[in-house]
């Protein structure tokens, strides 16, 4: 399909059935849900397109009661020693970490890469006014070389293979990596720069030697990569011009 909308009306009527047989389906699970049946329809959701601020809220709500509820419970169950009171209350509570950590999965990462998504750098590395780093470190930016090549060459579902295997390659440098973009990713170290760049030279070597293959064709998938560091209250924006201007140059020497 190659219009948007009668896509999202397939993945709509896909989940309907899927869900037929649940009598409570909460916003955070249909989120789920559509995230991974759009992946049949090689359709990329965006986080605001996945979960909008009131099915979050609603979500978070939700939560609120059932802990009040559980603290309640918890100081009733201690008051009068009703130890199945409080073994039903440390249930329900283990219960509602899981909740929580599965809607923290589906707000902060990426649905296909398992990477960091900018949501969670927006909420995790700036501070409060948005634009300001809450710590020291170095940023790098990572652009792949040709992907679109690939996808018209190969086909898209190839395409996110590769986005997986850098993803997970990066992941080995020790940063934290976010998929920043399309095909950009960033990685964010606490080291410093001599540092961080000895271990992304590693992960770009390993690609300059790493073949794809599809049947009986074979092809490379490398990056270019551009590195700046920051302080605390250093401004987002500025460090990420400068590590992609440092990105460019390096792609344009390759």
């Amino acid at each position: 399909m190659t219009n948007s909308h009668e896509e999202h009306i397939a993945i709509t009527a896909d989940i309907k059935k899927e869900i037929e047989s649940l009598k409570v389906v909460f916003p955070a699970q249909y989120g789920k849900l559509y995230a991974e049946l759009a992946k049949k329809y090689q359709l990329e959701l965006k986080p605001d397109e996945l979960l909008n601020p009131e099915i979050l809220n609603e979500q978070m709500l939700r939560h609120i009661v059932t802990l009040s509820e559980c603290t309640d419970s918890a100081i009733e169950a201690i008051e009068t020693q009703n130890t199945a009171q409080l073994q039903a209350v440390l249930a329900e509570a283990k219960k509602l970490r899981e909740e929580t950590n599965e809607l923290r999965k589906m707000v902060y990462i990426d649905n296909l890469t398992h990477a960091y998504n900018r949501k969670w750098f927006d909420d995790s590395i700036l501070d409060k006014d948005g634009v300001s780093m809450i710590k020291d470190g170095v940023l790098a930016v990572i652009d792949l070389n040709k992907f679109k090549h690939i996808n018209d060459t190969y086909g898209h579902t190839i395409g996110d293979k590769v986005l997986i295997h850098i993803a997970h390659k990066l992941k080995t440098t020790g940063g934290k990596v976010i998929r920043y973009g399309g095909d950009e990713f960033i990685v964010l170290f606490d080291s410093d720069e001599k540092d961080a760049k000895i271990k992304m030279e590693s992960a770009l070597s390993y690609f300059q030697k790493t073949h794809f293959k599809v049947e009986t064709h074979s092809f490379k998938a490398c990056f270019a990569y551009g590195m700046a560091s920051f302080t605390k209250g250093s401004i987002r924006s500025a460090i990420i011009d400068q590590a992609d201007s440092a990105m460019y140059n390096h792609k344009h020497s390759l």
